[in-house]
């Protein structure tokens, strides 16, 4: 699918309270006894009961699929919440490529419904092929719920846009994950181990950027791993937050593995490998592995990749210098 620029989720609140109608009571004389409701049911009748939420059908952090260009909606039911992904009406002159070559929109409308407020509805991008769900909890414990929106686009690229729907007082709103400012992300999105995050807040995992300075294929270049929360109601990169080296310990003996192999396309796994290490404290030790290990053509490579753990905040200026490139 082509790749365009990518255009912010619109959203926007729909609908409003329904107004409860009071029940009204009557009481039954048989003889001399009478049924008596007690006082605390009668008044919470009287006042109108809240709704009751809807039973769950997934699990909190699971994520599903509206797969491309689907014919049928989906549905599902978790945290309190309820979550409706249809496609959008195909227009004229079509707004997707899904309406332009199989009349069937890739556009999503994704609502979330909760007893008591506004629904709330979003639109996917148009460049979608396919869209993620899923139910967190944004509190354990708190009874706050959110849903996360992953819009995947890009083929190789893996190119994706990531959307909380969070509470707020009177309902919802949509948050953005950025990073550097773009919302335009690579990876799938998945949760950080919980026990990570000292606050208890959820941590969404994505792909940094790769190194590709050898013109190697997209799928050779493996990209370190970015990791994400929302504080405030905005996106925040928690990436160099010790709290989260686990990750990068888990993903760096993969990449050490391939940069000092005969791999013909290696240099996409050293520079992860650095990467990877320069988030544990090792840069140091790691580039001297690299540099006996690295494919030498294109010429120019370490200054280049000590370029980019500068660029990209693994490692500041003055570290970077101390690292020879020989």
């Amino acid at each position: 699918m082509h790749v365009e620029k990518f255009a912010s989720p619109k959203q926007n609140a729909v609908g409003s309270l329904h107004a409860r109608s009071r029940p009204s009571f009557m009481a039954h004389r048989q003889g001399t006894s009478s049924m008596r409701l007690p006082t605390c049911l009668l008044s919470a009748l009287l006042l109108g009961a809240a709704p009751p939420p809807p039973l769950a059908t997934e699990a909190m952090g699971v994520f599903q699929t509206w797969g491309i260009h689907p014919k049928t909606s989906l549905s599902l039911v978790a945290g309190g919440l309820k979550v409706e992904v249809a496609a959008t009406p195909c227009q004229l002159p079509a707004q997707n490529e899904g309406c332009s070559f199989e009349s069937a929109s890739n556009q999503a409308i994704v609502t979330v419904t909760q007893p008591g407020l506004p629904p709330f509805q979003m639109t996917s991008d148009r460049q979608a092929s396919f869209v993620r769900i899923a139910v967190i909890d944004l509190a354990p414990g708190k009874g706050r719920s959110a849903v996360v929106v992953d819009n995947q686009w890009g083929g190789s690229a893996g190119i994706t846009a990531v959307t909380v729907i969070e509470p707020v007082v009177g309902g919802y709103h949509a948050v953005p994950l950025e990073h550097d400012g773009s919302s335009e992300l690579t990876g799938e999105v998945s949760m950080l181990p919980r026990n990570l995050m000292k606050d208890g807040r959820p941590g969404f995992v994505l792909e940094a950027r790769g190194f590709n300075y050898s013109g190697e294929c997209n799928a050779c270049v493996p990209r370190p791993p970015l990791v994400l929360t929302v504080r405030n109601g905005r996106s925040v990169d928690i990436s160099s937050d010790p709290a989260v080296r686990p990750l990068f310990a888990h993903d760096l003996p993969a990449r050490r593995r391939v940069c000092v192999s005969a791999d013909q396309e290696r240099n996409g796994n050293c520079a992860a490998f650095v990467a990877d290490a320069a988030r544990l404290g090792q840069a140091a030790s790691a580039w001297r592995v690299m540099l006996a290990h690295y494919r030498h053509k294109p010429a120019g490579y370490p200054a280049a990749l000590r370029s980019f753990l500068v660029a990209e905040g693994y490692l500041t200026r003055a570290a970077a210098s101390a690292l020879p490139l020989a």
